[in-house]
Formats: C-alpha cells, structure tokens, sequence
C-alpha cells in the first residue's frame, strides 16, 4: 500500500548492518556515575550462555527515564566481532562492565567483616586453631581486630591492612530467624 497523508506505507522487510552490532541496554542512576565512554564491557547472550563478547562503552544518555520505582539511563556498547560466534539483531543480552579492578589482593567474605560505630572489624580466634581452612569454630574464645577495607563486589571484601594472609577468621553461624 502506498504512503499517503492519511496512513503509513506498508513495510516490506527490515535491513540490518550485521557488521557493526551495538548492545543496547540501561543503567541505573546509582551506577551511572561510575561510568564513562570508552571502559571494556563484556556482553553476554542469552542464547550463547557460553559465550562471552567484547564491547567498549560508547555512549552513555544525558536524559533518564523512570521504569516502575527505578530511574534508568540508556546505554549503547559496540560489540567487537568475534569469527566463532553468530550473532542475531534482537537477541537478550546482558552487559558487564568493570569499574576498577585490583589483582594479587587479600579478599574475605563480606559477611565476616563486623560494621561498629564506623569501624569494621574481623574476629581471629585467641590461642590456637582447631580444624583446617580459613575459617576458625565459632565455639572457640575470639578477639576483634580492626581492619581497613576496600574494594567489595557485594560478596567479597578486600581487606587492605589490619590481617595477614593466611590468619584465621572466625565464621559464626547464621542467625535463625523466630
């Protein structure tokens, strides 16, 4: 049907440059800060689990949009193009971006780091340590010591000062909930 004042023409087929893919995805405003045109991203796909794809941040947009409670700001990363994966318009995705990244770092789990009047603190058990592992019984006498921390991906801590590799830290039980 041709284009007229009165109704739009009829779409015969859609096109896609399969030579310059582009992930496009959204941000919360708590991370947007954080990121900045240019940082590696990897993008994973929902249909390649295995496969991990190379990206570069290009664009981030200036306007946010509210979805549901959330305040959002679209993105765009260009995929680098891998010979061994296919790759689809349309397909879910979802895309990784680090921020800062350390190596060789002594790291614990978030969960045994101890948070008092702004301090953070490990308990090591006093005297020595039955059993083997990292993690020393909760049923033995311990004494806190004061940590510095750093970076943390929401399950693990880097611990900066205050323990040395190696040391043992007491792991107490979960809490159970009456």
């Amino acid at each position: 049907m041709p284009l007229t004042n009165y109704q739009p023409g009829t779409e015969l087929c859609s096109l896609a440059d399969m030579g310059s893919l582009r992930f496009k995805g959204t941000v919360d405003e708590i991370d947007v800060g954080k990121i900045t045109a240019g940082m590696e991203a990897e993008v994973t796909i929902g249909a390649l689990p295995d496969a991990k794809i190379a990206g570069r941040v290009d664009r981030i947009y200036p306007k946010a949009k509210k979805e549901g409670n959330a305040t959002l700001f679209d993105i765009e990363i260009s995929i680098a193009k891998d010979p061994g994966i296919v790759l689809r318009a349309g397909f879910s995705s979802t895309a990784s971006i680090r921020i800062r990244d350390r190596k060789q770092v002594l790291t614990l789990p978030e969960r045994l780091v101890l948070f008092e009047n702004g301090k953070r603190f490990v308990e090591v058990p006093e005297g020595p340590v039955s059993g083997s592992g990292s993690t020393a019984s909760a049923e033995q006498k311990t004494r806190k010591v004061e940590v510095q921390t750093g970076l943390s991906d929401g399950l693990n801590i880097e611990i900066v000062s205050g323990l040395k590799e190696g040391e043992k830290v007491v792991e107490r039980p979960p809490r159970e909930i009456k």
